[in-house]
């Protein structure tokens, strides 16, 4: 089986969480199986701050005991309460993981899931994803590329791609990637129109899309991000209100 592992939360709105990925990966790599592992129910999209019910650990423990065998994993919220449980999952498989270190909700909230929890799996982990809140409460400043590139070799050498690294600039946008002691800048215009939801996870499916057909993380970084620049200009008003990203 050429599985996807597809790890986080379920958001009733469709709009993120693990039924965006589903989506991404259908779209982008409909030859790879799907296997979704649900972390956590969250209440979100009602005009109220995001809540989040972890998922019981012995329901979680069986989801997980086929992972060895996936050809890439991509994990998105992981309340602290499990993140032991998804960092021991991830350490028993080879292939390529991302992680969407998701801290909060876009609409404010408290989800469960902190920087320790985050910590925990990183060293189980090819390639992380923050924005720049969750990197700035991971590694510090974004916008020195140097001390980007020191802080990430502190976090074990974890592949870094940091979206909108620097969001200065109202023109352009630079997703800032850190892999092997290097650093590379994704800089294009910034698009005008919505901000849809779920970007985030629809990039680092994507990432692990690529990834799962054999390409290197620069190669497959690049390619998520065309291809999310794109999608970002294909959205439909979701059952919140809010932009979604539309599949084709």
């Amino acid at each position: 089986m050429t599985r996807l592992w597809l790890i986080g939360g379920f958001d009733p709105t469709g709009g993120a969480g693990v039924g965006r990925d589903r989506a991404v990966a259908r779209e982008l790599a409909p030859e790879l199986d799907v296997e979704v592992v649900i972390t956590a129910s969250t209440e979100q999209g009602d005009g109220k701050p995001a809540r989040a019910r972890p998922t019981y650990p012995e329901l979680l423990d069986a989801a997980l005991a086929r992972i060895a065998d996936a050809v890439a994993v991509k994990v998105g919220l992981v309340p602290a309460v499990i993140a032991d449980r998804i960092a021991a999952a991830l350490a028993i498989t080879r292939a390529p993981r991302v992680l969407d270190p998701v801290l909060r909700a876009s609409d404010g909230g408290d989800m469960g899931a902190d920087v320790t929890g985050v910590l925990r799996m990183l060293p189980h982990v090819d390639l992380v994803t923050p924005n720049r809140a969750e990197a700035s409460a991971l590694l510090g400043d974004t916008r020195d590329a140097a001390a980007l590139v020191d802080a990430a070799a502190g976090l074990g050498g974890v592949a870094v791609l940091v979206k909108d690294a620097l969001g200065e600039d109202p023109a352009t946008v630079c997703d800032r990637l850190v892999h092997r002691g290097e650093y590379v800048d994704f800089v294009r215009p910034r698009r005008p129109g919505p901000d849809p939801r779920g970007t985030g996870c629809a990039l680092a499916t994507a990432i692990a899309c690529e990834l799962a057909r054999g390409a290197e993380i620069p190669a497959a970084c690049a390619a998520a991000i065309a291809w999310l620049d794109d999608a970002r200009t294909r959205t439909h008003v979701g059952p919140d209100g809010k932009p979604h990203l539309s599949s084709r």
